[in-house]
């Protein structure tokens, strides 16, 4: 099986790819936005409907199993990828990880940052983690990094679940046990977002438990990909 990676606002790729020999034989790929680099962050797009339009058409070709895992805004685009697979009469995923991110039609709690002056956009970016250091300590750096990086939290921030039939395949949600941008019990409605099967876990940490503590994350992948189709 392959597995879909959507990193979270800003993320790189390099903490998923890492995950490759330990969840052989499922092999990991990256979608999304990636690693920064000057001169894109400007054409990054602002909405996750067409991020999610462009995932759907690198994938519309895949004809092997897959599942996608989604980090914060990664989920919000892995889930809307998969809805448009569907409208394109594409098989789509056979199991949505849904990590660190409320269900898709409650508001997502936080505050909001996209349109916060530099220094409290940065500041703010600083205390809610899962920035590379280097990117944080180089003011370069974050100049050429922060348009991309507040289109990418415009784009969560603007997003707006429109009502529509429930996908078909296996959601699971994961959930930090201290993560206050995606609390436990608003991650257990994405079980209304499909007419498969549901399963829900915590994981000790805070919002980027993914890379803080990727085991039982891993393990979880693993125990899916090993499952029955359910």
């Amino acid at each position: 099986m392959l597995l879909y990676c959507f990193p979270h606002a800003g993320g790189a790729d390099s903490p998923y790819r890492s995950w490759g020999d330990r969840l052989a034989p499922v092999e990991v790929r990256v979608l999304g936005r990636g690693a920064r680099l000057p001169g894109r962050a400007a054409t990054t797009p602002d909405s996750v409907a067409a991020l999610a339009e462009a995932c759907a058409d690198h994938l519309a070709a895949e004809r092997r199993p897959y599942a996608f895992l989604g980090h914060s805004l990664g989920a919000l685009i892995a889930f809307e990828t998969a809805r448009s697979l569907r409208a394109r009469g594409g098989p789509g995923p056979a199991v949505l990880f849904a990590t660190g991110h409320v269900a898709p039609h409650l508001p997502s709690p936080g505050r909001k940052l996209a349109e916060l002056p530099t220094p409290e956009f940065w500041a703010e970016v600083c205390a809610l983690g899962g920035t590379a250091p280097e990117l944080l300590d180089h003011a370069a750096l974050r100049e050429a990094a922060e348009p991309g990086l507040r289109a990418e939290f415009r784009a969560s921030e603007n997003y707006r679940y429109i009502p529509g039939r429930p996908l078909d395949c296996r959601i699971v949600a994961l959930a930090g046990t201290d993560d206050d941008r995606a609390p436990a019990d608003q991650c257990a409605p994405w079980r209304l977002h499909t007419t498969g099967s549901f399963a829900q876990h915590t994981v000790s940490g805070g919002h980027f438990f993914v890379a803080d503590n990727p085991e039982p994350v891993l393990r979880t992948v693993r125990e899916e990909a090993a499952a029955p189709a359910r």
